[in-house]
């Protein structure tokens, strides 16, 4: 019986090299992305605030620069399907009106005041836009 030397194919160690490293890859790849769906939920948040703000503008500018007492008085003309609400609570956004117009706020993913990063960062807006913090 003659034996063939010039087998083709992989040996198993080098079947296990290759899973082990597409593990790795395949883990580290998991990790970047982890936090891309909170990130985007708080560009979401700051989107729909965007509109809330011009909403609340135009409200302004019909009813003698004065504003309303609640958010769900914007839904007709403005948000006939409803006013755009927090993604994390699902709750209208943090509303109230002051001596100088309003203040509208989105406490981010942690749900609590404060937060130097994004998503846990908190977004402001006020008659004026949005409030930048430095």
């Amino acid at each position: 019986m003659i034996q063939r030397k010039d087998r083709k194919g992989f040996t198993l160690v080098e079947l296990m090299v290759v899973i082990v490293i597409l593990g790795i890859i395949g883990t580290m790849a998991f990790v970047f992305v982890l936090d891309k769906p909170d990130k985007a939920k708080w560009e979401k948040a700051r989107s729909d605030m965007s509109q809330i703000q011009q909403a609340l503008s135009h409200y302004s500018l019909e009813h003698d620069q004065s504003y309303p007492d609640t958010l769900e008085e914007l839904r007709d003309p403005h948000f006939p399907n409803g006013v755009p609400k927090d993604p994390w609570t699902k709750d209208d956004f943090i509303y109230g009106v002051t001596e100088e117009g309003f203040d509208l706020q989105c406490l981010g993913k942690d749900q609590s005041e404060g937060g130097a990063e994004v998503p846990e960062k908190d977004i402001f807006f006020n008659q004026a836009g949005e409030v930048k913090e430095e």
